[in-house]
């Protein structure tokens, strides 16, 4: 079902609330994800002094319509923006990281990115093969959690061969059919 899937564009700029305080934190800045395991780290919040802080995953209390609800404002991370730099950020870094397979093969640049809020948060990626694909309707979808490497300044991640006979061409394809990964079982390593 779509209903637990939701794309960074609709979540980035999001308000992010405290449940205990009611207190606005600030607006969602990106998503911190681990692109090599495929799972949601965290939130970049921007706050309205305008420095950046961080929510880890286990602190988010849900993904609203309106609104991210985070359980509690003490539990957020001050960050400077060197982090920020070194760490993958699914909209200021991955949007247009080429994707290769191990034997050599393009399958296209992120285009999109979305999120499937069950537990573990999986991360999917929407591959753009070129403006042309873009245009008709010829994109693939795939797991995050598919990505064997991916190289210090974002430009490649490298999947296995097998990634090509589990993509789906539709969001609603890959997420209604399971597919085998190696690393969607890993467990997450908190920050």
């Amino acid at each position: 079902m779509l209903n637990d899937v939701i794309g960074i564009d609709k979540i980035v700029g999001m308000p992010v609330l405290s449940r205990a305080s009611g207190n606005k934190l600030g607006e969602v800045y990106d998503l911190y994800i681990d692109p090599a395991q495929g799972i949601l780290m965290g939130t970049t919040i921007k706050a309205p002094n305008g420095k950046l802080g961080g929510i880890d995953y286990t602190n988010i209390y849900s993904f609203g319509k309106d609104a991210v609800m985070v359980n509690d404002e003490s539990r957020i991370t001050v960050l400077n923006d060197e982090w920020v730099e070194q760490h993958p950020h699914a909209k200021k870094h991955l949007i247009g990281t080429n994707v290769m397979t191990e034997a050599g093969n393009h399958l296209g640049e992120i285009g999109n990115i979305y999120v499937r809020l069950t537990s573990p948060p999986m991360v999917i990626y929407e591959l753009r093969g070129s403006m042309w694909d873009s245009l008709v309707g010829r994109n693939t979808f795939i797991y995050a959690a598919s990505a064997g490497a991916i190289s210090s300044n974002a430009e490649r991640i490298i999947v296995p061969n097998a990634v090509v006979s589990n993509a789906a061409s539709s969001l609603n394809e890959l997420v209604n059919h399971p597919v085998s990964t190696d690393n969607t079982a890993a467990r997450r390593n908190t920050a």
